[in-house]
């Protein structure tokens, strides 16, 4: 794998833009939730109130890091640092903000934890996210509070619950990612028979119109393009592209974190 890494980041430095893809294989791994004892004792308290999930999942982002990932990342910034790049991804867990990528070359399509949106959508806009609420979820699992002290926010205009501003909410708001995928596009444009690195990060089948069939169209039509997509199980080319790309058979995460391991 370590002369596949060199060649791509070879591909990389010569390349004018470099697009890259993360996928649902390139997330937080949700299992150290499992491993913790406290989550899994407050799993068996919950019962009705599933809403304080989102709000242990963002408190155990921010404070039970995942090295792995964390290497991952900070690799990917070295390869694109200095470079004409975009990064589109449909993980919800917040990382890829967490590196000093340019916000302005992210698009976040599925949402995350960083907005907060009405169930129902009323508005057509998003809010910060309720940190009073946050840091009584924090206490109750520290617990100095008791579950009943809990309270589920609510939106003030039409009283429906709020939520995390993310795909699978009833109504959601799109508004929070559309003038990010506008970016997108217009940068999308400039890649016409410019030379293009385009990197596919463990994108699966979950979202295959936001990133995967798209990306195959990009490399397709630019000849100047070249795919590296990189997937334990879902690694394979369409025939079509297979002269301007390689499927690596590999966790991605693993695969960025061990690049630049000597």
């Amino acid at each position: 794998m370590e002369n596949i890494f060199s060649e791509l980041l070879s591909k990389c430095n010569e390349a004018d833009m470099i697009l890259i893809g993360i996928g649902e294989e390139f997330q937080y791994d949700w299992n150290i939730l499992l491993q913790n004892p406290r989550y899994m004792e407050i799993e068996k308290e919950i019962d009705e109130e599933r809403w304080i999930v989102p709000f242990l999942q963002k408190m155990m982002l921010e404070n039970y890091p995942d090295d792995i990932l964390d290497k991952a990342y900070r690799n990917l910034k070295k390869i694109v640092d200095g470079k004409n790049y975009f990064i589109i991804t449909t993980v919800m867990d917040d990382y890829v903000y967490r590196y000093d990528f340019d916000e302005k070359r992210i698009v976040t399509p599925c949402g995350g934890f960083r907005r907060m949106q009405c169930d129902a959508n009323c508005r057509g806009c998003l809010s910060e996210p309720d940190y009073a609420a946050f840091e009584k979820v924090k206490s109750y699992f520290n617990r100095e509070i008791s579950l009943n002290e809990l309270q589920e926010p609510v939106c003030e205009i039409c009283g429906q619950k709020k939520r995390f501003n993310q795909i699978g909410v009833s109504k959601y708001a799109e508004e929070g990612y559309l003038p990010q995928w506008e970016t997108y596009t217009k940068w999308l444009q400039g890649t016409v028979n410019k030379k293009t690195s385009v990197i596919e990060l463990g994108v699966g089948m979950q979202f295959p119109t936001i990133i995967r069939w798209p990306f195959e169209r990009i490399v397709y039509y630019n000849k100047k393009a070249f795919l590296y997509r990189i997937h334990p199980l879902l690694y394979q080319l369409e025939e079509k592209i297979a002269d301007r790309g390689i499927g690596i058979r590999e966790k991605p995460v693993k695969f960025l974190a061990n690049g630049f391991v000597k």
